[in-house]
C-alpha cells in the first residue's frame, strides 16, 4: 500500500509555488473536438521526451491531422505526410531521426497512455504518436510509452468517433496544434499502477470483427432481422462497412468510399439495424462486412486489410505480376524462431530456391542478408525443409500436365520463440 506523507504546514511554505501547485510542462493538443494535454514521463523514456519536445517546440506537428482513429482502441497523429491531401501515404511518414525503444516494465497501457508508433523495427520511433483509450495490456512492452494524458480524454474519444475510411482515416481533417506550456497536474501516474487489468478492445486485438467471406460454405450470410432507419433515394445505394458483434448488433461503421456525401448521418443508420446473429459453422461470430445504406446486398469487405479472393480477382483479368493494378499469388515464407530475447531484424533474408519436379528443395542460396549471419544460416536451413506441390508446364499437343524443375524467390519470417 501506497504510504500517504503529510507535511506539516510550516514546511509547505518552504516549498517552491510550483512544486505545491503541481507544475509541469506539458503538450497541450488542440483538436476541433476540444483540448486534450498531456505530461511526459522523462523518468521512463527520457530521449522520446527530449525528442518530442523538441519537435514540438519548432512547430512540427502544427497542420498534422490524427490519422487514423479506432473506437475502443487509440487515436494516432503526428505523420508529416498527413499535411498534404493524398490520403494513401498517412501513416508512412517520419521526422529527421528514429528512436531507440525505450521499454518499460512498470509502465501499462492505460485509457489516456500516450505511446510512440513505429513499423516492425523496434527502433523504427519517430514522431508518430497515439493515445489509448481503454486498456490494452498487449501492447505493453512493445511500443514505448513517454507521456499520458491528464485531461482530455473524452475529447479523444469524440475524434476517434468521427466518420472515417477503411484504413481508419477520418474523412473530414482533423487538424492537430501542439504546445508546450506549463500547467498543475496530478500526481498519481495511471501508467504505473500494476494489477490485472481488462482489455477494452473492441474493434481490434484477438477479438476483433472476422471479415465475411462469401465463397466460404460454412459461413451464414448477414441478414438485417430489424431495422429502425434506412437511406432511401440516392443515398440507399452508398455502401457501408459495418461491423456486427455475435449477438446482431452493429459496433462499428466505415466508409469504403472516403468522398461519401453526408457521412453524419449515415453514419448513425445502422446503429438502428440488428441482424440475425453472424453465423460462422453454425456459431455466433463478431464479424465484419459491406452492405447498402438501405440494408441490402451485403458483400465482403474492400478495404482495411481484408482478405482478397484471389480466384474471382483473376477471373476478372487481374494479373499475376507484381507491379501497380496487378496481383501476386502469395509466396511462401520460412519461418525463423528468434534466439530468446532477440530482435527482429529490419528486413527479411531473401532467399532463391531451387525446387525439384518432385517439389523437394534442392538448393537455398541467400540473395539479400538480413544483417545476421547466425539468422541467414537459419532461415537456409527452414527453406531445405519446405516442400511444395511440384509445379507442372503442359506442352502444346500434350493432354498431360508434366512436373518441371522451377527457382523460386522467398523470404524469410522472423518469429518470437
Amino acid at each position: 500500500m501506497r504510504r500517504n506523507w503529510i507535511l506539516p504546514a510550516a514546511a509547505l511554505l518552504l516549498l517552491p509555488a510550483s512544486a505545491r501547485a503541481g507544475n509541469e510542462e506539458v503538450a497541450v493538443l488542440r483538436l476541433p473536438q476540444g483540448e486534450i494535454v498531456w505530461r511526459f514521463l522523462p523518468h521512463d523514456a527520457p530521449a522520446h521526451v527530449a525528442y518530442v519536445k523538441s519537435l514540438i517546440a519548432r512547430g512540427f506537428y502544427d497542420g498534422t491531422t490524427l490519422h487514423r482513429v479506432i473506437p475502443h482502441f487509440v487515436v494516432q497523429g503526428g505523420d508529416p505526410n498527413s499535411k498534404n491531401d493524398d490520403r494513401s501515404d498517412d501513416g508512412d511518414g517520419e521526422a529527421d531521426r528514429r528512436l531507440k525503444a525505450e521499454f518499460s516494465e512498470r509502465l501499462h497501457y492505460r485509457p489516456g497512455t500516450v505511446g510512440m508508433a513505429r513499423d516492425a523495427d523496434p527502433d523504427s520511433g519517430s514522431c508518430q504518436f497515439f493515445i489509448a483509450l481503454e486498456n490494452l495490456p498487449r501492447l505493453d512492452g512493445r511500443y514505448t510509452i513517454f507521456a499520458e494524458v491528464v485531461e482530455g480524454l473524452e475529447v479523444a474519444r469524440r475524434a476517434a468517433a468521427v466518420p472515417r475510411d477503411l484504413n481508419d482515416n477520418p474523412l473530414k481533417r482533423v487538424p492537430v496544434t501542439l504546445r508546450l506550456e506549463k500547467r498543475s497536474v496530478r500526481d498519481a501516474v495511471a501508467s504505473r499502477e500494476s494489477g490485472s487489468w481488462t482489455s477494452g478492445e473492441v474493434l481490434t486485438g484477438p477479438d476483433k470483427p472476422r471479415p465475411w467471406d462469401s465463397a466460404n460454405r460454412l459461413w451464414k450470410t448477414p441478414v438485417v432481422a430489424k431495422a429502425g432507419l434506412r437511406a432511401e433515394g440516392e443515398a440507399a445505394a452508398t455502401r457501408l462497412e459495418v461491423a456486427v458483434g455475435a449477438d446482431g448488433r452493429v459496433i462499428d461503421v466505415r466508409f469504403p468510399d472516403p468522398a461519401v456525401a453526408d457521412p453524419e448521418r449515415l453514419q448513425v443508420l445502422p446503429g438502428t439495424w440488428i441482424f440475425e446473429p453472424p453465423l460462422y459453422d453454425g456459431k455466433p461470430q463478431k464479424t465484419r462486412f459491406e452492405i447498402r445504406a438501405d440494408g441490402t446486398q451485403p458483400s465482403a469487405s474492400t478495404g482495411g486489410g481484408a482478405p482478397i479472393d484471389l480466384a474471382a480477382a483473376l477471373a476478372a483479368g487481374a494479373a499475376i505480376a507484381p507491379g501497380t493494378g496487378s496481383i501476386a499469388p502469395p509466396l511462401p515464407a520460412v519461418r525463423v524462431a528468434l534466439p530468446a530475447g532477440a530482435k527482429p531484424p529490419a528486413r527479411p533474408t531473401r532467399l532463391r530456391l531451387t525446387v525439384g519436379a518432385d517439389g523437394m528443395v534442392s538448393d537455398a542460396a541467400v540473395q539479400e542478408s538480413c544483417g545476421d549471419a547466425a539468422l541467414d544460416a537459419a532461415a537456409t536451413e527452414g527453406a531445405r525443409a519446405l516442400a511444395f506441390a511440384p509445379a507442372t508446364r503442359r506442352r502444346p499437343g500434350k493432354t498431360d500436365a508434366e512436373p518441371l524443375a522451377v527457382y523460386l524467390d522467398i523470404e524469410s519470417r522472423f518469429v518470437a520463440p
